[in-house]
């Protein structure tokens, strides 16, 4: 009984302790017999101390020292309620919410947003568990893991914090549906109050502390998501995540009854039929009615809401912007959305993130003509998406699903209203991606680009502009740059640099038009780093 006693006290104090370690793992935990100090003279408080011990590093070689990491596998965007406050005030009653996951794991964790709020709010406990239907409110009860906050059932979020749970064991299968159920303590409804209004699926709200209630029946139902925004899962070295940045089309506008057949949910199905890509988790960050260049809708702009929304998410290997539209009808030129590409492609490179650009789908049936008068700037902004050396690759999206003898309009079949898609248009963009573009680099490439994250990218491109051809390269920080031009046969015919740059991508103009036509040496130097890379100039 004495020992029991020691063990039940010993795992009290230290295991929380443990689990903050875990999710943070710069924190401090000074494992010293002060913290229980009754028992600092113990030998049973040794013992029990070195079987937690024991047992914990079991857990972290699982997940840490194995070379896991976590990796995003479902996520949405938390931005201002505005006038989307739910039916009834979350204070003092369970709300259950259902996602659907892209890949798999046994262990996960679930972040909690009140990153809008000036107010701090509360949850007395929070649970997650399998969802057989995915579009109603039951649950396998038999799958309930409660989550836990440094140890506690219960967590106060801070104004204009998140916080994530304790890592929690769960067998999650890929592509599951699963629902969150919280139980909340103090959370005014408020203008400014966190959520995502695209869920395309229903939440329910009880009266109370319901969150063990199975099939929580007599809800209120509300289609929006509040608090709720990041599940990651313990994953191998391998694999990775890719966010989709973008608004309507990408956080599903028309979209309904649970379904999870956004263009994003269908890419996600494709990755994970494929073995190549079967780790690649898929994290939509799209919001409805907002803008690369402004905020609007309780958002930020893309610009804005890039670091954190994107560069803050787990595991990110892949980006996807598919942005504009909006813009373009609040009268943005090409240049101002291409700029603000450009601000979040040099933000990501830092990161050793690749970006990929996808083209606006063109919308000239919509009943809105500050959308369909348009057109043009939209070609202007595809043409430079499109154009080598901007994105790391291209999505040509407006070319999949447009009419191909009316190209500034949708396909009827594949459209809801002229400007969106309908489930099958979404379905169409989702499987038309080039699964090449998200392919897990193996073990020795993952060693390299670890070698090499602060050091110069060797990706040199060229682009040929009115005769000449402006050469791009990236940094990841304030480097010393050496860029010269060489023959084959080793003579230097320029040096195109040779300073200090900033951090991000650079593009220096080379007047190549009066060269002889043939094959042409770029090297780059920077710190300990080289590369080099053939081209064939002049490129006209």
């Amino acid at each position: 009984m004495q020992s029991m006693q020691f063990i039940r006290k010993y795992y009290k104090c230290v295991f929380p302790m443990l689990l903050n370690k875990y999710n943070n793992p710069g924190a401090s935990c000074n494992l010293t017999f002060k913290v229980c100090g009754a028992f600092r003279h113990s030998l049973w408080a040794m013992t029990v101390l070195c079987i937690i011990l024991g047992s914990w590093n079991l857990f972290a070689a699982s997940s840490s020292d194995s070379g896991k990491h976590w990796v995003g596998t479902w996520a949405c965007s938390p931005y201002k309620a505005t006038s989307n406050t739910p039916p009834k005030a979350l204070s003092n009653n369970t709300l259950r919410q259902i996602v659907r996951v892209s890949i798999g794991g046994d262990t996960l964790r679930v972040k909690f947003s009140n990153i809008t709020f000036t107010s701090s709010i509360s949850l007395n406990s929070a649970n997650i568990a399998f969802s057989p239907d995915g579009t109603k409110s039951a649950i396998d009860a038999s799958t309930i893991k409660a989550l836990t906050f440094n140890g506690k059932a219960d967590v106060t979020i801070n104004a204009k914090s998140e916080v994530y749970s304790d890592p929690v064991a769960f067998d999650l299968k890929p592509s599951m549906r699963v629902a969150i159920t919280t139980y909340y303590g103090s959370c005014p409804s408020s203008q400014d109050m966190t959520f995502h209004y695209g869920s395309r699926t229903n939440s329910y709200l009880l009266t109370g502390d319901q969150t063990a209630s199975a099939d929580f029946s007599g809800a209120t139902t509300v289609e929006r998501w509040y608090t709720i925004s990041n599940i990651d899962v313990v994953a191998p070295s391998s694999a990775a995540a890719v966010a989709c940045f973008g608004n309507s089309i990408t956080d599903g506008y028309g979209l309904s009854g649970g379904l999870q057949n956004r263009w994003t949910d269908a890419f996600s199905e494709k990755l994970l039929a494929n073995p190549s890509t079967a780790q690649v988790g898929v994290l939509n960050e799209g919001i409805g009615a907002t803008k690369v260049t402004g905020a609007s809708n309780g958002a930020e702009s893309g610009i804005n809401r890039f670091e954190h929304d994107i560069l803050g998410l787990s595991g990110l290997r892949w980006v996807i912007i598919y942005y504009g539209i909006n813009d373009l009808a609040g009268g943005a030129s090409a240049n101002a959305i291409t700029n603000g590409f450009k601000t979040m492609i040099n933000k990501a490179h830092t990161q050793n993130v690749k970006v990929y650009g996808a083209t606006i789908t063109p919308c000239g049936t919509y009943s809105d003509a500050s959308y369909t008068s348009r057109d043009q700037a939209r070609n202007e902004v595809n043409t430079w998406i499109r154009a080598a050396g901007n994105f790391d690759g291209v999505i040509d999206f407006d070319k999949v699903i447009r009419d191909p003898s009316q190209t500034k309009n949708l396909q009827s079949k594949y459209s809801k209203d002229g400007l969106h898609p309908n489930a099958d248009g979404y379905k169409l963009l989702g499987e038309s991606i080039d699964l090449d573009l998200f392919t897990v680099p193996t073990e020795a490439n993952l060693m390299q680009e670890k070698k090499n994250k602060d050091n110069v990218l060797g990706e040199i491109f060229s682009i040929p502009i009115n005769g000449n051809t402006m050469i791009t390269f990236t940094i990841p920080h304030e480097s010393f740059v050496s860029l010269k031009a060489f023959s084959m046969l080793g003579k230097e015919i320029a040096e195109l640099a040779g300073r200090a740059f900033s951090s991000g991508r650079h593009t220096i103009k080379f007047e190549s038009k009066n060269l002889p036509k043939g094959i042409y040496l770029f090297s780059i130097k920077a710190g300990n780093f080289s590369a080099s890379q053939k081209m064939i100039l002049p490129v006209h």
